[in-house]
């Protein structure tokens, strides 16, 4: 496992330990499907983009409130989610 899965399934695991999220059964469980993918070899910005689409998603029926673990989280995987995007959006233009 190269180092930036290492890192994130790092970040992942200090973000599940934070007790605001712990005590959310939605959060959680989110948050574990993802470092579990990751574990199992998912691909990283495939990863990172559905993840940062399930946080929006969270915040948006949440009234744009998340524990600051988790915000800090998406911003620390908002890059490379951006940039699979874009890339996904390239192929697709041509």
């Amino acid at each position: 496992m190269n180092k930036k899965y290492s890192n994130l399934i790092e970040k992942l695991q200090k973000t599940l330990e934070d007790p605001e999220v712990k005590s959310n059964e939605e959060l959680n469980d989110t948050l574990t499907s993802y470092k579990n993918k990751l574990e199992n070899g998912k691909e990283y910005r495939l990863v990172c983009t559905k993840l940062t689409n399930a946080i929006t998603t969270y915040l948006r029926h949440n009234n744009f409130k998340a524990p600051k673990s988790v915000l800090d989280l998406y911003n620390g995987i908002a890059k490379g989610a951006s940039e699979y995007r874009g890339i996904a959006s390239f192929i697709t233009w041509f």
